[in-house]
């Protein structure tokens, strides 16, 4: 199956994650004949024996097991999960940053924040008004500031969920995983034309950090090159083991896009002061 630029050879002998597999992954290119691909990962219980008896499986990267086991119905969160980490452990071509990333006429906006700030919220919203969903967790940028899609199902915890499905009751989600390590976890398919466009790479225009507050009032404000890439380089996954080509990069991206910060408690009021960030600045 390929994910914008990684192809991925996935197997598991579990219902349970194939059928929410096929729902969350139902548009991607894929090929049964085999062929090269990037990363082998197997989402399967440990033993035999816990594939029938207090069941539970593990996510294997050609054949290694990095994480423990997690339960059956955690499977397709498992793998998210682990496919994030792959792809943060392995994909040194590129500087990544902990971030969502949309796009909007042309207008490579990158959404940089820690775990919490509704990041992935924000995301799930835009993508569902129709912005091109490139990530919706790690930017990836290449020697030549380009922004990698690598568009996948956004994840969304807790009471996001409730959120985006009040807001968009027609949105299909994937099935819910409870009582993980971060509350409930649910994935919204990546929209299909963003799927379409998964090779196509997208200019960095604007650098947002994203804060959602409740009842806070909608706060839009600058922020200064030399701050930005000193929070970019707290979100980025690989920043030290690029050493003088990370620090290049992280220059050319500051410069090349202004950084602003963006305080809300409405959905409604975030999106439009992007709508109109892009307009003006983008």
């Amino acid at each position: 199956m390929d994910v914008g630029r990684f192809s991925l050879r996935v197997t598991s002998v579990l219902p349970e994650f194939g059928a929410a597999f096929g729902q969350l992954y139902a548009y991607y290119p894929v090929s049964v004949a085999g062929g090269a691909y990037d990363y082998d990962i197997d989402i399967s219980p440990p033993s035999l024996v816990r594939r029938w008896v207090r069941r539970n499986c593990l996510f294997r990267l050609s054949g290694d097991a990095p994480f423990l086991p997690m339960a059956v119905d955690h499977a397709h969160a498992l793998f998210e999960w682990g496919l994030n980490w792959t792809i943060g452990s392995y994909a040194h071509n590129f500087l990544i940053l902990h971030s969502a990333v949309v796009e909007r006429g042309g207008c490579g906006v990158v959404l940089a924040a820690a775990s919490g700030s509704g990041k992935s919220t924000l995301a799930a919203e835009l993508s569902l008004q129709g912005w091109r969903l490139l990530s919706d967790e790690m930017a990836l940028i290449d020697r030549d500031l380009r922004l990698i899609p690598c568009a996948r199902p956004v994840s969304l915890k807790n009471q996001s969920i409730e959120v985006i499905q009040a807001r968009h009751p027609t949105a299909v989600m994937g099935p819910p995983a409870r009582d993980t390590h971060k509350g409930t976890i649910a994935h919204l398919p990546a929209p299909k034309s963003s799927i379409d466009r998964n090779l196509e790479t997208a200019k960095p225009r604007l650098i947002i950090f994203p804060k959602w507050s409740a009842d806070a009032t909608l706060r839009v404000e600058p922020v200064g090159s030399g701050q930005a890439a000193l929070r970019l380089i707290d979100q980025s996954f690989n920043y030290p083991l690029l050493g003088r080509h990370g620090f290049e990069r992280l220059v050319d991206l500051v410069k090349a896009a202004e950084a602003w910060e963006i305080e809300y408690s409405s959905l409604d009021d975030a999106t439009d002061a992007l709508t109109q960030l892009v307009s003006e600045r983008g």
